[in-house]
Parts: C-alpha cells; structure tokens; sequence
C-alpha cells in the first residue's frame, strides 16, 4: 500500500524523537482508508468457504451437485480437485531451538483441502464460487456432507492428542541439586488460555487474472512470504508469475502472518475460472478458522534461599498448536521461553517443553509469540514467592535482579542482553504507581466492603532479531521521496515513523515523502512485520539506504561545488564545504541528476538499497504496575490503576510508542479479565463463534494508565531501538492477575487462572469460604 501524505508539515519538528500525529490518521478518520473489501470489484465472483462442523473424522460423502445446478454457481472445487490438480501443501517454519539445532516437529501434512479427514470444526473442505453472496450462500446451504467421527482433543492431555515435539533445556542434575537446598520452594500450575486475535478487519483475499500473470490482493504481515509460499510451495510458478499486494489492514497481531488456504482457495479457483475471485471472512469465520494464540499448561517451581534469592527453577511446559502446524506455530514453545530468564540471576533451570497437535484451530504468534506465556508464568511464580516470604513484589525482585555493571549479561537460557537498567525500571515503577501510599488506598476500598490488590510484574523480551530486511529510497526530481519498504503495516503508524527517520536526515518535506509496502511488484524484497521488527530491523535497513544514497551523492557534489569529496561534510541534506558557506541540497543534486544537467556530462541515478541483518535481537524490558477492586460478593473485578515504566532504547516518535502500550495493555487486560476460546468437551464445536460469546475489551473497562521511560540504547542495531509493540500484551496479564491475589489472599483464595471473569472470582470465594459454588 502507498502512504502519499498531502498535509502541509515541513521538516521542521519532524525528525527523530518528535511526536507529530501519525500522517496516516487523517485519511483514515475521514474514511478514505482503501481495505479490501473498499475495492471496486463489481465484475468480480464471490466465493464461500465449505467448512467442516466435525472434530475429527473422515469424510464419507460430500455431495456438492445441488450446489452446482443452482444457477449462478460457476464452480465448487474440494479436496479431489486439488488432488487432480496437483496443488501443493502450506509448509510450516521450523524456527531453530534456543541451542541452535533443527527443530524436530512430527507434524500432520496441511494440504489446500483435506481430500478425506478433517481436523477440527471450521476446516475448510471446499470453496464455492457463484456471481454473487446471495446465490453463493443459498448453495452453500445445499452441499451435503457426512463424516466417519473419530476421536478428538481439545487439550494435551485428552487421549486423542499427538506429540508434535519435545524439547529440554537446562541441567537437571544441577536443578536437582540447588532445589535440595533451598530454603524455600514455591510451586504452582498455570493455564494461559486460548485467545482470538479478533482484529477488526476479517482476513480475505481477491485474485485476478492480470495477462500472463495473477495478482493477489490481501491483508498479510508478510507480502513477500506469503508469494513466494503460494507460488513455489502450492501451485509450482516462480514467484515473479504472482503479484501480491496489501491494501490497508485493520489489525494483525500476528493472526495475519500465517499463509491461510483461503488465500491458496481463491488464487486457485481464479486461476481455473480465469475470472477475480473474492472471498471475505465472516467474523465467525474468522473465530472458526484465525489462528489462535497461547494455549498453554505450565506446571513451575521456583527454589529460594532463607534470605529470598533465586537459587533455580524447574518448569514443565504442554503447548497446543491446533490441528497443524502453522507458520511460527512451534515459536511460542520454543525460542519463546528465553523470556524465562526474566531480570534476575537465576543460575540454572531444568525446562521441558512438549508440543502437541489437537482437533483445534491451529495456534500461532499473537502479540508476543511465546514471550507472554513465559513472562506470566514466571512472574505469577515470583508474585506467589513474594507472598510466601511476606514480601512485597518489588522487595523480592529488586534481591534478584541484574545489576546494570554485569551487563551484558548472559542468561541460564541463552539471551544476551546488552543494555537495560533493571533496578532503575524497578524503582521508576514503584515510584510511579505510588506504591507507598497503597495501604491508604486498600483501607479506602474496605470501607466500601471492597477489596483492594496490587500486582507488579517485570519483563524482558527478545524482539527484533530473525531475518535480514531490506529497504530503499528514491529521490524524485521535485523534492521528493520514495520509499520502499519489506515490512508492512497493519495499523501501527509505519509510514509516519519511517518517513521521520528520513525527513530530518535528508532535510525532505514530510508531504512529500512517499512510502510503499505490500506490493511485491512496487517492494523488491523484505521478509514482513511480526516480533516488533519493523524499525529496528526495517527502520535500520533504511537508515543503511539513506547512508548508502550520501556516499554515492558525495562524489556527484564535489563536482557541482568544484572540490575534492574530502572536503564536503553532510548534515540535514546538506553537503557542505567544510569551513565555507557554500554548500549543495540532496534535492538540488537529485533535480540535476534526473535533468541530465550534471557537470562534465556525469551520470548519477539519486537512489540507494540498504539492509540489515540483526547478529543479535533487541531486549526491551520494564516493569507495569496494576490495582484492582474486587466486589466480593459478585466477583466482579474492576481495572482501578495501571502504571508502566519500559526501556525501549531509543525511540523515534514517543506519542507513537505510547499507543503501542496503551493497545498492548488493552489486549494483554483483555487475556487477564474476559477473553478465552472455548470449545464443547463433548462435541469439539466452537462454542465462542460472535462477540455475543467471546468477551472483548472496551474503553470504559480502563483507568488513565500512566507512562513513563527508563530508556537504555540498544546496541545490537545502528538506530539503538528496541521493539515496543508486544510489552503491554507481555506484563499486563501477570501484573492484573498477582494483584487480584494480592485482594483475594486475606480471604484464604490460593489461585485463580485466567480469565479472572465474575463467575470464576466468586467461585474460587466461595470456595475459600467453604460454601457451594
């Protein structure tokens, strides 16, 4: 998608750590947003996806002739077509463990379409194809099918369930060992419960015939994955046969980093019918067949000496990836759980991490991928520690944590971090949420028969890193710019923060600063947004385009100035003799290089490629702070106080990284409070399938959530960033939920899963209090 902003916003006030409003905001509050289902697509065919309503079984008659009499159906294609036609599988990613070996995944095969056995309720087994959604969905009501049932999971530990892979990490020997003499040992069992990403836009997808060649138009974090996984991988064309565009996302949170078969569905039954084809997901559609996120079962133990220090941790993990193997689906289980290290000195672990495969949606990144689930089982194990000891949540961490003179520091799982202040964050945080005046609070609540908690939760993650990403700039010959991009946007502000790392730098008017993404015939190459990479991997790719264009200009204006290239300094698009007045604009020089009217006849083509390779991720890392009131007598828990202190490194527009926080808090108080996926234990139907079942945060369930920085520059990328996108999402969780213990605990309540509903609260009260729930 192009980004062409016309306000009139000059340089000025624009460049690196400003926070001008987002110059995507105006067209989209005006309702000039171009999604695709805005596309003019009047000749284009509508298709329906054929679902599956069985959990698992095989397919004995699929009857699709009714269907294909109505009139105005022009195809219905299924598993048998696929076969016929020789249609490939979705291939998963298979991301390294954390030693660096191959990660071993007995997986089932993800075929277009199941050709005999579905996997789970919302599978899709066909797609129909008619002129428009009327006659499409009267004939999806005709097709006939009927299953041989066999059994089914919805958990790990149903019989029915399939070892995906196991994983250890650590020394159990030495675990063993600190255990036997610890002081103090603290256990518990966690589930983090299976999540929607629910974002606001619906996937779809719309293939065209465009000559020789089709094009794709669809909402994905990966442009270029997802073409080269649809050509090379499902339909065997070189991925130059295929283009692949994103138009305007309404969310992602990683449930669009996925290759989905619909997409594969509508390109293939484009490419059959010679015809655009465009499908657009219902929302329970999109409960039924979004990949999931978390759906995980820890059971942890924490080992303690006399005066509270850390001494070792042991931690069995069971990971649900759904029906198959998605594409970072084995990541949450996996290199997730460096998070485990925390901010602390913890000197040895001994962690077993299983995956299995269950007749569910398949499970993969969402806001976090792993980091999440790991930060909420060690801060809860740590917040129950805090209890035990009769310490508070800060009193036990700060005996813990990393000094800032041992960093870099390795952890006992792998990561190395190479900046952070963890006792600063600590003491920000503890400042910030006014943590000495708590009891003055509680005491206030208990007067209004309310109890009072509070729950502090610290974190590091490790973001940014993976694959290199690649951008490139192209002067213009009017003072303008054009920016190509292989990360992609789905709602987060990426072309205002790119074009701030430009503008100053290259003295350019914002207004006249173009960004594309998501168009692969537009973008060269570029691997996508997940992991909070965009700026610290994509934003230092085209910060290395930006450098590369100055050299290679520095030569073209020595000779415009008449000096040896020695001589010019560069600062704000400006090469300058150094010690003079006379100098040359970046603009004026890419104005005579495309005029031709260069000195002595030379040539000069005034754009650059950068990339940039992480050798090591990002860390950032903070601490959140939550209160909450909870009514006894109901259960009804109320959100009171939310504080966060997070060290981003560096940060290109601060307003901008405040909403990241603000939407990751949301999502993150949304798992804590309401949100969970459920299916019938003795169906294995989708029982939360609209917002009518599956509870979503809104706007009033939030108090003023104070921010504020402890910032450390990152080392490991040339602009010192650090991923912002995920920390709301990561510590929210365990901050709401130690503090609803903190309320619960005078009242003999030991624990509570997520999500803290009313019903759930009570039940766990009346449990405490010895009477029938």
């Amino acid at each position: 998608m192009a980004y062409d902003n016309t306000t009139d916003r000059q340089a000025a006030g624009f460049g690196f750590g400003a926070s001008p409003r987002r110059l995507e905001d105006e067209r989209f509050v005006r309702g000039a947003g171009t999604y695709l289902d805005d596309l003019d697509t009047e000749d284009a065919l509508t298709a329906v996806i054929i679902r599956s309503d069985c959990a698992h079984g095989h397919i004995t008659r699929l009857d699709t002739s009714a269907a294909m009499a109505l009139e105005g159906v022009v195809a219905v294609l299924t598993g048998a077509d696929a076969v016929a036609d020789g249609l490939g599988m979705i291939p998963p990613n298979n991301v390294p463990t954390l030693k660096g070996e191959p990660l071993q995944v007995d997986r089932p095969e993800m075929r277009i379409l199941p050709d005999r056995t579905v996997r789970y309720v919302g599978e899709a087994i066909g797609i129909i194809v008619a002129r428009d959604m009327t006659t499409a969905a009267a004939a999806l009501d005709l097709v006939e099918v009927e299953y041989d049932p066999l059994p089914f999971a919805l958990s790990p530990d149903d019989n029915a369930a399939e070892p995906g892979y196991a994983l250890h990490h650590g020394d159990t020997t030495e675990t063993d060992a600190a255990f036997e003499q610890a002081a103090h040992r603290v256990s518990m069992r966690l589930i983090n419960q299976r999540v929607a990403a629910a974002p606001m836009e619906t996937r779809g997808a719309l293939a065209q015939p465009l000559g020789s060649r089709h094009v794709i138009t669809t909402g994905t974090q990966a442009p270029h994955l997802t073409r080269d996984v649809l050509a090379r991988d499902m339909f065997a064309i070189p991925p130059d046969d295929l283009r692949l565009v994103t138009p305007d996302t309404g969310g992602g949170f990683g449930t669009k980093a996925p290759i989905y078969r619909e997409q594969a569905l509508v390109l293939w039954a484009a490419r059959r019918l010679d015809a655009p084809v465009k499908w657009i997901a219902s929302r329970n559609e999109g409960f039924q067949s979004d990949a999931a996120g978390r759906d995980m079962v820890w059971n942890l133990e924490l080992a303690l000496d006399e005066d509270g220090r850390f001494l070792g941790l042991r931690a069995k993990v069971k990971a649900n990836m759904g029906a198959y193997q998605s594409l970072f689906g084995a990541v949450p289980g996996n290199v997730g759980l460096a998070a485990l290290g925390g901010i602390y000195q913890i000197s040895t672990v001994d962690i077993h991490s299983a995956g299995y495969f269950t007749h569910t949606t398949p499970v993969d990144a969402y806001r976090g991928a792993g980091r999440p689930e790991a930060i909420y089982a060690l801060e809860c194990l740590i917040g129950k520690a805090a209890r035990h000891m009769g310490l508070s949540g800060f009193e036990l961490r700060r005996r813990n944590l990393i000094p800032a003179d041992a960093i870099p520091f390795r952890t006992v799982m792998g990561a190395t971090y190479d900046s952070g202040d963890f006792a600063a964050v600590l003491s920000a945080a503890e400042q910030i949420s006014d943590f000495a005046d708590f009891p003055a609070r509680r005491g206030e609540s208990e007067s209004r028969g309310m109890l009072r908690g509070f729950g502090a939760a610290a974190y590091v993650e490790r973001a940014a890193g993976g694959a290199e990403d690649a951008a490139r700039i192209e002067l213009d010959d009017d003072g303008g710019a054009d920016l190509m991009l292989g990360t992609m946007t789905a709602g987060q502000g990426h072309a205002t923060a790119h074009i701030q790392l430009v503008s100053e730098r290259l003295a350019l008017d914002p207004a006249r600063i173009r960004v594309h993404q998501g168009d692969t015939d537009r973008v060269s190459r570029g691997v996508g947004t997940f992991g909070s990479r965009s700026l610290a991997v994509g934003g230092s790719a085209l910060h290395r385009a930006v450098g590369t264009l100055v050299e290679k200009l520095t030569p073209t204006a020595a000779a415009v100035l008449e000096c040896a290239a020695a001589d010019l300094a560069f600062d704000k698009g400006a090469f300058s003799i150094i010690g003079t007045d006379r100098c040359v604009l970046v603009t004026e020089l890419a104005s005579l290089a495309h005029a031709d009217r260069l000195p002595g006849g030379i040539a000069c083509d005034p754009s650059a490629d950068g990339a940039f390779q992480p050798v090591e991720p990002t860390y950032p890392n903070g601490m959140h702070v939550a209160e909450v009131e909870i009514d006894p007598e109901t259960g009804m828990v109320r959100l009171v106080g939310y504080a966060a202190v997070d060290d981003f490194g560096n940060e290109i527009n601060p307003m901008m990284v405040d909403g990241q926080v603000h939407g990751g808090v949301g999502q993150g108080a949304g798992q804590a409070l309401m949100e969970q996926v459920v299916y019938d234990p003795q169906s294995g139907q989708l029982t939360t399938g609209s917002f009518l079942d599956y509870a979503m945060p809104r706007a009033t369930d939030f108090p003023d959530i104070k921010l504020t920085r402890a910032p450390t520059p990152c080392l490991n990328n040339p602009l010192g960033l650090k991923g912002c996108g995920e920390a709301g999402a990561i510590c929210a969780p365990p901050s709401i939920m130690i503090a609803i213990m903190d309320a619960l605990m005078p009242l003999g309540v030991t624990h509570v899963d997520m999500p803290a509903t009313p019903h759930a609260v009570w039940r766990a009260i009346q449990a405490a209090r010895g009477e029938a729930a």
